[in-house]
């Protein structure tokens, strides 16, 4: 299939379990305004690592386990550099280790901007949901020029 605006990924998430067998969820352009999840029921996901991320792409982490209908853990992530990087390494060990509101050191760009109170426990990652920022719709100049040759203020 031929790579276009709507399918082409820019980024990849990939997860391990203990023995490097792997899943992986592709990430889709910087604007794309598009959402998608990586279902892990049965898989014992370890490790995390991530490359090529769209900048302003959020990133939510969930456990299998559900407490009240909510994750028992959680991890949300926003991307603040283009391409945001974050290296392979346990996901209860981000999860456990890093703090709201500061950039996890072992990645570039990775923002923490809300995480649960309950610590993550090794091998309980159910759910990735990364949602990708859509593009802003900032006026080209030939537009701008024609509007004001028009009469309309900017």
């Amino acid at each position: 299939m031929k790579a276009t605006q709507s399918n082409r990924a820019a980024g990849i998430i990939t997860i391990y379990d203990k023995d490097e067998v792997h899943r992986v969820l592709n990430v889709p352009d910087a604007g794309s305004g598009q959402t998608v999840h990586l279902d892990l029921p049965d898989f014992a996901a370890r490790e995390i690592h991530m490359i090529g991320i769209p900048s302003a792409a959020t990133i939510t982490l969930n456990s299998k386990d559900v407490v009240n209908g909510e994750p028992k853990w959680w991890l949300k992530l926003k991307t603040t550099h283009q391409p945001a990087e974050l290296a392979k390494a346990d996901i209860d060990q981000y999860v456990n280790r890093n703090e709201k509101d500061t950039f996890i050191r072992a990645g570039l760009g990775i923002l923490v901007i809300d995480k649960s109170k309950e610590p993550a426990e090794m091998d309980t990652l159910g759910k990735i949901t990364v949602k990708v920022s859509a593009a802003s719709h900032v006026p080209s100049a030939d537009a701008l020029a024609a509007a004001l040759a028009q009469g309309e203020q900017p």
